[in-house]
């Protein structure tokens, strides 16, 4: 997907950034005010300027448009990017146990205004299906 920035930030999972023309800046530094914790290895890039950004996603790129105050909860394995305008907080769904001994139950909730990029598709889970498909070697 193509994104014009027209100088606003734009915050992407590392792994959604494709390229970028050269009049954005891409702060690979930048830790926010918050860690994500997750077998996602969710690592945000503040990308600002005005120029063309390429983003990338396992499925379709879904734009969720924001009001202020409006909040959207999305499990952290769906992220793509989202304006810096939004504010979020990483929490859980389920028990603790769940959470740290299966690595299930880590979403993303975002408060608006702003948008927010979700891919249709989790590349997690995707894996976590064909892994056991695959032919083993013999020895």
């Amino acid at each position: 997907m193509a994104l014009e920035l027209t100088g606003q930030a734009l915050l992407i999972q590392s792994g959604s950034f494709l390229a970028a023309t050269p009049e954005i800046d891409i702060d690979t530094k930048w830790g926010g005010g918050r860690t994500f914790f997750s077998r996602e290895g969710l690592f945000l890039l503040r990308c600002t300027g005005t120029g063309t950004l390429f983003l990338s996603s396992y499925g379709a790129i879904h734009l969720v448009e924001l009001d202020a105050g409006q909040r959207y909860v999305v499990d952290t394995g769906h992220m793509v990017a989202f304006d810096d305008t939004v504010t979020y907080d990483v929490g859980r769904v389920g028990s603790w146990k769940s959470t740290l001994l299966g690595g299930e139950g880590l979403v993303v909730k975002l408060t608006g205004p702003g948008r927010f990029y979700l891919q249709t598709r989790n590349p997690e889970s995707f894996a976590e299906w064909l892994v056991p498909k695959l032919p083993s070697k013999r020895q």
